[in-house]
């Protein structure tokens, strides 16, 4: 299982950089604008060439659908570890499972909004506006990808169940968490979403928002 993302320093971690020509955002000039161009426009390793928001969201969504169908009938295990697998898939491919994902998942969406958002900010030329929002990415996408590895966990656990009476307890538990993987969970009552801990990835899409804005480009994630 891939692991959290924890700060900005591990998020510089180099890795091949794909360049979308066509992004609304990567036709301004700079690494600094390219990077962003990959989170909200355009990246041509993800399906048809989506931005890496656009397609952790894209992901995630169909995760959410589809942890709501386990429970669609708690009488019928075999429908419920079915569902449950596409969970994984969506989630996270890597761990063998198959489904109606796009084989990208979830999990390495999320984390690639928050390495290049990190390159953004490490690149020369990076503004303030930039450096901040990186910084406030990198927690949420931290908290996503973290419930992610929780829900991994207990869709695993869910597909081993031996019985209807073991696996049923799991299934609310899955569901809350891809319900938090993306709106969010307000844990300590104080009617506010931390970005450490609480945010979730509708969160990091308005992060990803305001970026845009402070740097004057398009408001736009696709």
């Amino acid at each position: 299982m891939r692991i959290r993302l924890s700060n900005i320093a591990m998020l510089a971690v180099a890795l091949p950089v794909a360049f979308a020509g066509t992004t609304l955002v990567a036709q301004q000039t700079g690494p600094v604008h390219t990077h962003i161009g990959h989170a909200s426009t355009g990246f041509n390793g993800a399906p048809d060439g989506k931005g890496l928001a656009a397609t952790a969201a894209a992901e995630l969504g169909i995760a959410m659908l589809h942890a709501n169908f386990v429970a669609g009938d708690l009488s019928n295990l075999e429908a419920m570890q079915r569902h449950a697998g596409h969970v994984l898939h969506l989630l996270d491919p890597a761990e063998g499972s198959s489904g109606p994902g796009r084989g990208f998942g979830a999990v390495r969406a999320t984390e690639g909004v928050a390495r290049h958002i990190g390159l953004a900010a490490s690149s020369p030329g990076a503004s303030e506006n930039v450096r901040t929002h990186a910084e406030h990415i990198a927690m949420i996408a931290s908290t996503v990808v973290g419930r992610a590895e929780e829900a991994v966990a207990v869709a695993q656990r869910l597909q081993d169940a031996p019985s209807i009476r073991r696996a049923s307890p799991l299934v609310a538990q899955l569901r809350l968490l891809t319900y938090q993987m993306t709106e969010g969970s307000d844990l300590n009552g104080d009617g506010q979403l931390s970005l450490e801990g609480e945010a979730g990835l509708q969160q990091l899409e308005a992060h990803i928002y305001l970026l845009l804005e402070g740097e004057g480009l398009p408001r736009v994630l696709q």
